[in-house]
């Protein structure tokens, strides 16, 4: 005799289960997926919303504050007290050199300091504070006390 295995046995359909589409295992399985489905969205919104704000703390806080510089201002009124000296060519080539040593080294030094962006004057239309004055007082110093650097 061969015996002959019987089909599994599927529930009993009921007016009720066919509306609700599922039968009472399936019910119970497609609420543990939704449950999971649920806590992995939340926690996926949650992670995104902690790095957003990090990456937002981040930017704010490396974000270099703007300030411009006068050079040409700066540069032309150097060049009419140079002018105001009686100084052959070789002095006011050594004068300018120092001169633009200085300057410059002073501005690296206030960029330094102030973690800032400088920007000449012409490419900033508006907002920004003005540093002209207080680096031309910090060359003026250093070029009347003759610190050459």
């Amino acid at each position: 005799m061969t015996e002959q295995k019987a089909p599994p046995q599927t529930p009993t359909l009921t007016v009720d289960t066919v509306r609700q589409g599922v039968t009472k295992d399936n019910n119970r399985r497609s609420k543990r997926r939704r449950r999971c489905v649920r806590a992995l969205l939340l926690t996926f919104f949650a992670i995104t919303c902690i790095n957003a704000g990090v990456t937002s703390l981040l930017i704010t806080w490396r974000a270099p504050t703007v300030v411009s510089f006068d050079m040409k201002g700066t540069l032309d009124r150097f060049t009419e007290q140079a002018a105001e000296q009686s100084l052959d060519e070789e002095q006011t080539k050594a004068l300018t050199v120092r001169f633009m040593d200085i300057l410059n080294d002073e501005l690296h030094t206030w960029q330094g300091r102030h973690d800032a962006l400088i920007l000449v004057t012409p490419a900033v239309v508006s907002g920004t504070a003005d540093i002209t004055d207080e680096i031309q007082s910090a060359v003026a110093q250093k070029m009347s006390a003759g610190d050459g650097r």
